[in-house]
């Protein structure tokens, strides 16, 4: 009589301890974005004593209201930067920055400023 082989079977816990540890490690981190989302890399007090800036009415480049957000402007060189800041929860919060050589940003918004 023709006999079947065994088949080999691997050991199950470690493998089922890879998949708890998977498990938690995904559990774990499903908070990430919302802790992401709440912390604030610059502050606006901190960019406000930090770095050389005028305060401008309207945002290059950006569509917000100024209830949800407001710019700064800077120019270093022949770079120009728009930072962009949303209000927050306790203080506004850096939310971006744009970059532009001076060229690049009058050619796109013009040689003249506009108070909305």
């Amino acid at each position: 009589m023709l006999e079947m082989p065994e088949m080999w079977t691997p050991p199950r816990a470690p493998f089922r301890r890879t998949c708890r540890l998977a498990v938690a490690l995904a559990l774990a981190a499903a908070p990430l974005p919302a802790l992401a989302e709440r912390a604030c890399f610059l502050s606006y007090a901190s960019f406000e004593e930090k770095v050389p800036h005028a305060d401008i009415d309207a945002c290059p480049g950006h569509a917000v209201k100024p209830d949800e957000a407001f710019c700064r402007i800077a120019v270093q060189g022949a770079d120009v930067f728009i930072y962009l800041f949303r209000h927050g929860d306790p203080e506004p919060c850096l939310a971006g920055v744009d970059r532009y050589t001076a060229g690049e940003f009058f050619a796109r918004f013009g040689t003249t400023y506009e108070k909305p």
